[in-house]
Formats: structure tokens, C-alpha cells, sequence
């Protein structure tokens, strides 16, 4: 062989597609219940989401995690923590529970002829958990741990500082890390207040997903949650990202690379133009053939793995530009990120770099809603932001239909680099003066 490359196949047209529908019932409580068939494989996949009330206190930071951390250690009913896990290890599973801003998450997997036996588990370890005296020490020291170290990552530090620039100080979403000194006061009594409040069955959602008797499903989810208490508690309302056109740094003294996190508020999922920004993000910095990658890393070899992401929290959207540069190379890296987003602000994109996307949107949407678990997944988001499922019928459709004007339009009108929050974490000594000539680079704070 003389090491040429074989040409380039052509892609075919899309197949059609359709996933069969999930099943979405409501208990009296106000609990919702969604259903699904999906996959071969004997097992069926249980997702327990508790909506988090959203209300800021700096004091309170990170208790969802402590909480839920403690939930994992604890026991429910009459079982003790090691009793409830053999329970759960006899029908095949395991129970994990995590928590973030938004939810706190319940899920397993058992085989399928263990379902009555996994939700009648998960039932008591949702409505009657306990929360062992002797665990709250160490699992208080397992999270200050986390804690110090989260404070020497250069990525913690410029996230934390763009998302404190986007919402602001006093914001549920806008900072990251709790005070050494809150955290440190943690107790058993903070963990058992917190669920009390926030277990209550409106704002919970389970999911089911895989090979499972829908009698079997729909008699043991009445019979295990029917009695579930609903909370006093509302879920509160917060405030969405806003522009701020600054730059904050955060400095490590000798750093070898800079971390830089850039973007903007831009519009929330469901919204007419967010299809089309989806694909935007996947040819501007979030495939790794994107535009940004290729030109940063491929081209320049300023950086091993840029990437571009839209994040999302209730009636929110932001646009986030990441990368991790050799020092000497930072304001160059962040000239040619601006360049990117200014040339697909002008000039649409070639029809074949477009298609190339296209489908690559088209099947990273194909494959998760294949998958029982990325499925849910999908469910989660869009029953978070309100998307209908029909919205799913006609996804491929939207997708294959925007033209390079319509991602030229929707960078021109989401992307403006005037209104770029940017946070970089890195050596100021060493990059301040190099940043200073970036045409368009809001005046540098230095963060204390």
C-alpha cells in the first residue's frame, strides 16, 4: 500500500425514524410517572428525579451534595445502610444517588423480573431514609477534602469565576464552591432538614426505561409512592444569565497553561432558534471537527482539547467556549476564537461543511434516543425546560432543513463577542500585557 488516503464515501440520504412514545401518568400526589420500551436485554432502568428548591443561601452551598452523599451511606425502613445494599445487591442492583443545582437523583438497574422488588427498595430509600449519627463527620470531611483540592484546579477556578460574572454573586448558579467555613459546619441535623424539605412527590419524576411488565410497573409505583407526601415547599424562581462584558483572571504563578472559559447568556431550550444553535455550537467548537478545534488544535497546536457547549439550567441558556493553552500562546488562542465566531457571524458556512454537521447532529440524536439510559436522559431535559415529545417527531426534519444563512442569522444574533463574559485562570505576569492588544477584550479584573 502506498499510504493514500482512501477517497471519501458518500453519505446517503437519512433513513426515517421514529422512537416508539413514552407512556407519562400522574399520581394523585402529583408525582409523574414515564414509561418506555426499549432494548433486548432483560433489565429494566429505573431514574427517580426530585426537583431542588432553588432558593440562594451562601451557607447552604453544597448541602444537596452532603445530603445526598448521606443518603447513599444511610439506610431507609428497617434496614440499616448495609442491610438496604445487600437488598439491593440480591435483585441484581445497585442504588445510586447524586445530586446538583437542579435535582437529586435516584436510579438502579435490576433485571426485569425484580421491579417490584427494586421499587418497593426504592420507595423506602425516597420516603423514609435515615441518617446514621456516626456518618456526618466523614462525610463532611470526604466533601472539604474535594473542597481543597477544587480550589487548586485552574478549570474549577474559571468556571467559577464565569459563572459568578453571568449571574452574579448572590445566585443559586453563580458560584461554584461553598466557604470553607459553612461546609465545615455541616451535621447530621443540616442533612435530614434539607430532605425533609425537598422530598415531595410534585416535583418528583421517575423514569422507566428497558424490558418490564407494564401491570407489574403501574400497581408497585401506586402501591410504593401513592402515599408520598407533597412539600409546603415551592420550588422558587430565579433569575436567568445576563451579558457582562468582562474579563476576570485568576492567577497561578508559573502556570505552564491558561484556562479560558468565554461565551454568553444566549436563549433557552424549546425556543425557536435553539435547533439551530445546537448546530451552530457543532461546527463553531462542539464536534471535534468543529471549526475552533481545527484551527486552535490541529492547525496551531495551541491547545489539546477546546470545546465549545451549550449550558442549561431552567429558562437559561449560555453559550461556553473552553480551551487549555500553553501559557505563551493565550491571547493568540483568544484572537483566533473571536476570529471563528466573527467569520461565521459574516459569512455562511459551505453547504458541505453544513451536511457534514447535519449529520452528525442527526445521528448523535439517533443513537441516544436508542439507548434506554441516554434516553431518559433526553426525557430529563426536555420535561426540565418544557419541550414537548413532539417536538422529537420532528427533530431530523428541523435539523436537515436549516441552510448555511440560518446558522450565519443565529451566530450574527447569539454570538456578539461585545458582549463576551471571559474568565481565564492562568499566570497574569505572563499573559496580562499579550492580552491587553486583543481587539475586542473587555479591561481585565484581577479576582482576589
Amino acid at each position: 500500500m502506498n499510504g493514500a488516503l482512501l477517497p471519501r464515501p458518500e453519505l446517503g440520504d437519512i433513513r426515517p425514524f421514529e422512537a416508539n412514545p413514552r407512556e407519562i401518568n400522574k399520581l394523585d400526589n402529583g408525582m409523574e410517572v414515564s414509561s418506555f420500551a426499549l432494548g433486548r436485554a432483560p433489565l429494566v432502568f429505573l431514574r427517580l428525579n426530585i426537583r431542588n428548591h432553588r432558593v440562594f443561601n451562601r451557607e447552604s452551598i453544597w448541602l444537596e451534595r452532603f445530603s445526598a452523599q448521606y443518603l447513599n451511606e444511610g439506610g431507609a425502613g428497617s434496614y440499616d445502610p448495609d442491610s438496604l445494599a445487600r437488598e439491593f445487591s440480591s435483585i441484581g442492583g445497585q442504588l445510586h444517588i447524586s445530586a446538583d443545582e437542579a435535582a437529586t437523583t435516584f436510579s438502579t438497574t435490576v433485571p426485569s423480573e425484580n421491579l417490584s422488588a427494586a421499587l418497593n427498595l426504592l420507595g423506602l430509600a425516597v420516603k423514609e431514609p435515615t441518617f446514621p449519627e456516626q456518618e456526618a463527620e466523614r462525610i463532611r470531611d470526604n466533601l472539604l477534602r474535594e473542597l481543597e483540592l477544587s480550589l487548586d484546579q485552574p478549570q474549577v477556578a474559571a468556571a467559577q469565576g464565569f459563572r459568578n460574572l453571568v449571574y452574579g454573586d448572590d445566585h443559586h448558579f453563580g458560584n461554584l464552591l461553598p466557604q470553607r467555613e459553612y461546609l465545615q459546619e455541616f451535621g447530621r441535623g443540616d442533612a435530614l432538614n434539607y430532605w425533609s424539605e425537598q422530598q415531595s412527590a410534585d416535583r418528583a419524576h421517575i423514569y422507566v426505561s428497558g424490558q418490564f411488565d407494564r401491570e407489574v410497573l403501574v400497581n408497585e409505583v401506586e402501591s410504593n409512592f401513592s402515599n408520598w407526601k407533597v412539600g409546603g415547599v415551592a420550588l422558587g424562581d430565579l433569575g436567568p444569565a445576563v451579558w457582562n462584558h468582562k474579563t476576570r483572571l485568576f492567577n497561578r504563578d508559573q502556570a505552564e497553561q491558561s484556562t479560558i472559559y468565554m461565551g454568553l447568556p444566549v436563549i433557552s431550550p424549546g425556543e425557536s432558534d435553539w435547533i439551530a444553535l445546537e448546530v451552530l455550537n457543532a461546527l463553531l467548537g462542539g464536534s471535534f471537527h468543529s471549526r475552533i478545534t481545527l484551527n486552535i488544535r490541529e492547525d496551531k497546536g495551541y491547545t489539546y482539547s477546546p470545546r465549545s457547549a451549550l449550558l442549561t439550567q431552567p429558562n437559561d441558556g449560555i453559550w461556553l467556549q473552553m480551551a487549555d493553552v500553553t501559557t505563551d500562546v493565550t491571547a493568540a488562542a483568544i484572537k483566533e476564537i473571536l476570529f471563528e465566531i466573527s467569520r461565521i457571524r459574516t459569512d455562511p458556512p459551505e453547504l458541505d461543511e453544513l451536511q457534514d454537521i447535519k449529520q452528525y447532529m442527526v445521528g448523535s440524536f439517533i443513537r441516544q434516543m436508542s439507548e434506554p439510559v441516554s434516553r431518559m436522559g433526553h426525557f430529563v431535559f426536555s420535561d426540565l425546560h418544557g419541550i414537548s415529545d413532539d417536538e422529537d417527531d420532528h427533530y431530523i426534519e428541523q435539523v436537515m432543513n436549516l441552510q448555511p444563512e440560518d446558522i450565519r442569522r443565529t451566530a450574527e444574533t447569539y454570538l456578539d463577542p461585545s458582549r463576551f463574559s471571559v474568565s481565564i485562570a492562568g499566570d497574569i505576569d505572563r499573559i496580562k500585557d499579550s492580552l491587553s492588544s486583543v481587539e475586542g477584550l473587555s479591561p481585565f479584573e484581577t479576582a482576589t
